[in-house]
């Protein structure tokens, strides 16, 4: 998500809409609770193949209580949307000054000054800030769309060197 905090401030947000971040986080639960559901036909399945310990993998599989069978979906789809909110937490946020770049990931946020950047570019999925030397200072994932973050690093001044 690109957002635009106005003109007296002059930042520029690049971080991750709330509506993706629910869309993640139902899709992690979806799977944690499919997985619940699958996981007695895994166990019997792999039982039948030759593996190491095929008696307590066919035992495990074997509880069809109710208590099991609404319990473990339940349990495996609250794992899966802690791990969604996991991932979404630690996805990266950038603020874009014309001073600075500031960098929030999760709890860390560390700040990247107009004079240490040599150039910005995409490469894959990613976002790559070097210095003028050539070290990296971030290199990540946002959120934004391709010419959503060309604009707003160019809108800044940053020496965007991508197509």
């Amino acid at each position: 998500m690109v957002k635009d905090t106005g003109a007296q401030s002059a930042v520029t947000e690049l971080r991750m809409p709330l509506d993706t971040k629910v869309v993640i986080w139902a899709f992690c639960g979806a799977v944690g609770a499919g997985l619940g559901f699958a996981v007695p036909w895994l166990l019997q399945f792999a039982a039948r193949h030759p593996i190491p310990y095929a008696d307590t993998v066919r035992f495990l599989g074997s509880f069809t209580s109710p208590a099991m069978a609404i319990g473990r979906p339940v349990a495996l789809a609250a794992v899966g949307l802690v791990v969604g909110m996991f991932v979404t937490y630690h996805a990266a946020t950038l603020r874009i000054s014309d001073e600075s770049i500031t960098v929030v990931e999760g709890d860390d946020s560390r700040v990247i000054t107009r004079d240490q950047v040599g150039g910005v570019f995409r490469h894959g999925g990613k976002v790559r800030i070097e210095s003028p030397v050539g070290r990296v200072l971030f290199d990540d994932d946002v959120e934004g769309g391709k010419a959503a973050i060309a604009s707003a690093f160019r809108r800044h001044g940053y020496p965007w060197e991508g197509a």
